[in-house]
């Protein structure tokens, strides 16, 4: 098996199969109401805010994996951590829709590569930040907002008065 065999495996393991971890993406947020995942408890961001955010460097690496190697993402950019009172229903179904469409693209584009591509340089000329670091870094930064999405389902529903 290549390290890319491995990181495909893992993508499709948070996505819709069974991570070591826990459940997958699928598994928590496909039962996540609009209201809840718009929903803003004490921390400032909502469930909607948190996958918009991840949708962001998703869509880093897979611009570049199809070329662009231009792309620059900044965490000031108003798409990664949209201001919540532009944040709707809307959104959040549109952000389900472009994190499933990112899924089929990364997964696309890492199985055209082959194991020596993961140290190319992602950024021109710098050869410090490889593909390697960079893909590494997008499983990490999706696992840990899909437990943050988690917690924040769970403890939307505990707060729920019972009927």
């Amino acid at each position: 098996m290549t390290h890319l065999d491995q990181f495909i495996i893992e993508i499709k393991a948070f996505y819709d199969g069974r991570p070591w971890y826990g459940s997958s993406f699928k598994k928590i947020v496909d039962d996540i109401t609009p209201q809840e995942a718009l929903a803003v408890p004490g921390n400032g961001h909502s469930i909607a805010r948190l996958l918009c955010h991840m949708n962001k460097w998703r869509r880093s690496l897979t611009v570049r994996l199809q070329g662009d190697t231009e792309f620059r993402a900044s965490d000031n950019d108003p798409d990664n951590w949209p201001a919540l009172n532009t944040i709707t229903a809307d959104t959040w179904e549109n952000a389900k829709l472009e994190f499933a469409e990112l899924q089929t693209v990364l997964i696309q584009e890492l199985g055209k590569r082959d194991d020596a591509f993961l140290e190319t340089p992602f950024v021109p000329g710098n050869e410090k930040y490889i593909y390697r670091y960079l893909i590494t870094g997008v499983i990490q930064h999706d696992i840990y907002h899909l437990g943050q999405i988690s917690i924040l389902k769970q403890l939307l529903r505990a707060a729920k008065p019972n009927n």
